[in-house]
């Protein structure tokens, strides 16, 4: 929890907050399409975060957006999403 308050203050104090997320708007045909994407994403981000003092490791942040960051899929939509379990 510790971690998410000081990325959300990090965030809020920067107005960076959409580039540290992940694309969670976005419909992917597959879960292929989404896990590449979410993989994408955090390689981006990881490093970033890492030299910003967030994380110690490239290794726990990279667990932490494995852990908290999935692809499901929404049956409504017929697509797949990236979904953020950060406050679950």
């Amino acid at each position: 929890m510790k971690k998410l308050i000081t990325i959300a203050a990090l965030a809020a104090l920067c107005g960076t907050l959409p580039v540290i997320a992940h694309p969670t708007n976005v419909a992917y045909a597959s879960r292929g399409e989404c896990e590449a994407a979410a993989a994408e994403s955090a390689k981006r981000d990881r490093e970033r975060l890492v030299a910003l003092g967030i994380f110690k490791t490239i290794g726990a942040a990279q667990s932490t957006f494995h852990d908290d960051w999935q692809c499901e899929y929404d049956r409504d939509d017929d697509a797949w999403y990236i979904v953020d379990h950060r406050g679950d």
